[in-house]
């Protein structure tokens, strides 16, 4: 009986190491993994690097898309993608957050991936379904800190976090505030936060800071994803317009054309 184990377990041991060596991709692509591939890291960083060196001073238009909640609708994307390569004239493309579902890193892969077949640069807001997992170690890895701005033929666009519940923090509105401090220099200033102020994670009051903050700077366009639907609410001359895009899955995303001293929204539906 002995002998006939020692041989039964020959191929066994055999077994198992052709199975621990094919195993790489499973232990590699755990969905708790943060190994981001170096090619794959600083992405935001690179992609402002890119929008800056194509800084036309002679056109004083701007013309940015707008699309937010990805989740896992990757077919929708591609359609997404496909419109706004075949536009004109964009100059970068803003993501307004929840790039993944469950904060994976083959989600954030698969997300790169589809994106880097744009004829632009893409710069990207966090959403709160980023934060899932330890997303927001993939998120920072990949695309830098949450919180970053930056200025484009002089206007000022500010890239916020303001993710309460899955941050397990509040949003920094001490470097919000500093950011939009000289927004009177600039043409105009447009904010991008994934949760638009009247949402479910903001309180009452914590809104109503958001609103006076925006207000207080003159904020031309506060713009947000998260809430699923296409809301635009104009206010007028002297107060901040907000604008929240709808998802993916619903095959729409906004294009914003910005001249001198104004904008325009314009909705793309495919």
């Amino acid at each position: 009986m002995k002998r006939i184990f020692a041989l039964y377990k020959i191929p066994m041991i055999a077994l198992a190491i052709i199975f621990i060596g094919g195993c790489e991709d499973y232990f590699e692509y755990s969905p708790y993994a943060a190994n981001v591939k170096d090619s794959y890291k600083n992405l935001d960083e690179k992609n402002m690097n890119k929008l800056l060196s194509n800084n036309n001073e002679t056109s004083e238009e701007i013309k940015f898309a707008v699309l937010a909640d990805s989740h896992y609708d990757y077919h929708e994307l591609d359609e997404a993608l496909v419109n706004i390569n075949s536009i004109e004239d964009i100059d970068f493309v803003l993501v307004n957050g929840d790039i993944a579902d469950h904060g994976y890193l083959k989600e954030y892969e698969l997300f790169h991936e589809k994106m880097k077949r744009l004829n632009m640069p893409y710069l990207t807001v966090i959403g709160n379904h980023d934060y899932r997992s330890n997303g927001i170690d993939i998120y920072t890895e990949m695309y830098g800190e949450p919180n970053k701005s930056f200025i484009f033929k002089n206007n000022l666009f500010v890239l916020f976090d303001d993710v309460f519940w899955e941050s397990n923090k509040m949003p920094d509105m001490d470097w919000l505030e500093k950011e939009l401090k000289y927004s009177n220099q600039y043409n105009n200033c447009f904010v991008f936060a994934h949760i638009p102020p009247y949402s479910d994670q903001f309180t009452k009051e914590r809104g109503s800071n958001y609103e006076q903050l925006m207000d207080t700077y003159n904020v031309d366009l506060s713009i947000h994803g998260h809430v699923h639907e296409y809301i635009y609410d104009d206010n007028g001359i002297g107060e901040t317009d907000y604008l929240a895009v709808e998802s993916m899955k619903d095959k729409e995303f906004v294009i914003v054309t910005v001249t001198e001293n104004s904008y325009s929204v314009k909705r793309v539906k495919y």
